[in-house]
């Protein structure tokens, strides 16, 4: 099994600024990543890939 790990800070900030911008998104424009996130299928991955860090960053030692 896996040996689960606290993330490091940046681990979890990168995580976290991925999740938040795909959540504004949602509910303001934001000028500084234009049209990409702004429209749905983008979002949805963009969410994904802010778990994803966060996922890899608790089960892989150091990241």
């Amino acid at each position: 099994m896996f040996r689960l790990t606290p993330p490091r800070i940046i681990t979890f900030a990168v995580s976290l600024i991925l999740v938040l911008a795909t959540i504004a998104s949602l509910y303001t424009r934001l000028p500084i990543v234009g049209a990409y996130l702004n429209s749905a299928p983008h979002r949805f991955w963009i969410a994904i890939a802010g778990y994803v860090v966060l996922m890899l960053g608790v089960l892989l030692r150091g990241l």
